[in-house]
């Protein structure tokens, strides 16, 4: 039997831990305009297959040969999960309702692991528990008996769990090893709005009513580093933590935090509101939203060191994963929601 490992790491302010380094002035240069590459891929868009996808966006995760996804039916009450082999270009269902129970949402995946999270009962009673799922051994297991928002970086799975801090409204991000079995817990203060993880590291955006600041750390130090004091989504790999943060009224910086260095760097501007960023070691992909509520798809190399549009198409666009090097997102150009795809740029 393995030994169960168990840290507490708690949320602290920076005037109490020397520790805690924060890095809260001169990340953003002045606001002004967004700056970006314009120029547009050349390879076509395509299409994949259907979501069976309420009128709200659900999300999409993705390995380096699956995407993955929650279905649901017309009546908004059936779960499962279903995937797209890159390899072989067919859709198939991965797991069904019996097995996933009625989902919450977003499922995450890394390697050959599948985490979400689902209602026990009734969707929307009670508090939906995180479930894992191994596609490589069919072995399925209940994480943890609550939770929301679960997300995945190698053997690391981290949710968030109301009730972490101080007061009632604050929440605490829990994680597992799911090879050692070592177990953390991080309050935060207030809500958790994202999380990512990557090995032992965490990132999370978390704050009370609008201020949200962004948070790093690794669950096996007291040491935490506040990159922002605003932010709205993060995104993480093994050496970096990418964030989206206001610049001016009208534009978006993408800002990365290099994890070695600890050196934090704008790598663009872009007009309108971004989210929903995924990572990999080629690029970055989120979804910038206009005034009207309608998304478009961008990426930003970083190997190039630019930013440009993949995908500008009316109607709503939401949720773009990388696998290889190319992107996948949900579209609803259509009226429902569909899975397209394109190459970057070469």
């Amino acid at each position: 039997m393995r030994l169960r490992l168990v840290v507490i790491a708690v949320f602290v302010s920076a005037s109490a831990v020397p520790g805690l380094i924060a890095y809260s002035t001169g990340i953003l240069p002045a606001p002004g305009a967004a700056t970006t590459e314009v120029a547009k891929v050349t390879s076509p868009e395509f299409r994949v297959t259907s979501l069976g996808w309420p009128e709200e966006a659900l999300g999409l995760s993705a390995t380096n040969t699956l995407v993955v996804w929650e279905q649901r039916d017309r009546s908004k009450s059936v779960a499962g999960i279903w995937a797209y082999d890159v390899r072989t270009q067919r859709p198939y269902r991965l797991l069904g309702r019996s097995a996933t129970g009625r989902g919450a949402g977003t499922p995450a995946i890394s390697d050959d692991t599948v985490v979400w999270a689902a209602w026990p009962r009734r969707r929307g009673l009670g508090s939906p528990r995180i479930e894992g799922y191994d596609t490589d051994t069919a072995r399925r297991w209940t994480v943890a008996t609550r939770g929301r928002d679960p997300a995945i970086g190698g053997d690391t799975i981290v949710w968030v769990e109301r009730g972490g801090g101080d007061g009632p409204a604050d929440d605490a991000v829990n994680g597992e090893n799911c090879v050692t079995d070592e177990t953390f817990s991080i309050a935060t203060e207030g809500r958790t709005r994202d999380v990512a993880t990557a090995g032992s590291w965490v990132a999370w955006v978390s704050g009370r009513g609008d201020r949200a600041a962004v948070w790093t750390g690794s669950h096996r130090s007291a040491t935490r580093y506040q990159l922002a004091t605003t932010g709205s989504a993060v995104a993480m790999d093994r050496a970096r933590v990418v964030w989206t943060a206001k610049s001016g009224r009208h534009s978006t910086a993408i800002v990365s935090w290099n994890r070695r260095s600890s050196h934090s760097k704008v790598l663009c501007r872009v007009r309108g509101t971004a989210g929903q960023l995924y990572i990999s070691r080629r690029a970055i992909v989120w979804v910038t939203t206009d005034k009207n509520g309608d998304g478009d798809i961008w990426a930003y190399d970083f190997k190039r060191g630019r930013a440009y549009e993949v995908s500008s198409h009316a109607g709503r666009q939401a949720s773009p994963v990388l696998v290889g090097t190319t992107v996948f997102w949900a579209d609803r150009r259509s009226g429902h929601w569909e899975l397209y795809g394109r190459a970057l740029q070469p």
